[in-house]
This record gives C-alpha cells, sequence and structure tokens, in this order.
C-alpha cells in the first residue's frame, strides 16, 4: 500500500463502531445480569457502570464526528439504559437482605396469594428499611 491510500472506515470514524458495539454488548449484559437472582444480579452493576463510561466515550465521539442521528440518539439511548441497570440493581443491592428474602420467596410460591404476601412482605420491609445494612 503507499501512502497515499485511503484510510480503513474504522480508523477514519475514530475506532467509533468499536465503542458503540462495547456499549450495547454491556448494555444487553446488564440486562440479563439484572434478571438474575442475588448473588448473580450484583453484576449488572458492573455492566452498567462500565457500559456508562464506554457509552459517554462512544457518545462524545458520536457527537464531535459526521454520523448519522440514529446513531447518535442509539448510543445515548443505550447509556441511559446503563445507567438506569446500574441505578435500579445499585438500590436492590442496598436492600441486599430483604431483596434475597423476597426472591427467596418467590422462588417458593406457587399460588397468586403467595406470591401477593412475598410482595406485601417485601414493600413493609422497604418502608421500615429493614433490609438496610445494620439494621
Amino acid at each position: 500500500m503507499t501512502a497515499s491510500s485511503p484510510a480503513p472506515a474504522a480508523e477514519k470514524d475514530g475506532g467509533l463502531a468499536s465503542w458503540v458495539r462495547a456499549a450495547i454488548v454491556l448494555m444487553l449484559g446488564a440486562y440479563l445480569a439484572a434478571g438474575a437472582m442475588l448473588p448473580w444480579k450484583l453484576a449488572a452493576v458492573a455492566f452498567g457502570a462500565a457500559g456508562v463510561v464506554v457509552g459517554v466515550v462512544a457518545t462524545i465521539k458520536a457527537f464531535r464526528g459526521a454520523v448519522p442521528i440514529v446513531l447518535r440518539v442509539t448510543i445515548a439511548l443505550a447509556t441511559l439504559a446503563c445507567l438506569l441497570f446500574t441505578l435500579s440493581t445499585g438500590l436492590q443491592s442496598l436492600f441486599y437482605h430483604a431483596t434475597s428474602e423476597y426472591e427467596q420467596c418467590l422462588r417458593g410460591s406457587v399460588t397468586d396469594r403467595t406470591t401477593a404476601t412475598c410482595q406485601r412482605e417485601y414493600e413493609e420491609k422497604l418502608r421500615n428499611l429493614d433490609g438496610l445494612p445494620g439494621s
């Protein structure tokens, strides 16, 4: 190749495609981990936090470069989704004990009545802040 040959597309956009791909993969990882049972659910916090960092970098690159508006919106939404997974799972981890008891209760519930009882007990613990560490 000569020095005057055009740069590959990946080099031309500053690696934006790699950043976008990484942010979306991290968002999917956060989504899947958020649906798992404790303690695996805590992986969503790590995936989400990494997704926020990668998403912010990708968003900055997207808004500085000449890319389609759809890509800008997509990466901004993926970053927002990572932030929401991080916040929601992070708040659940504050109530680790209460949430783990709730998930155990749901595993054993067979009827709507027992599921409603589990839900009611969990909400009561959250209202009383019973699940916080040190309480």
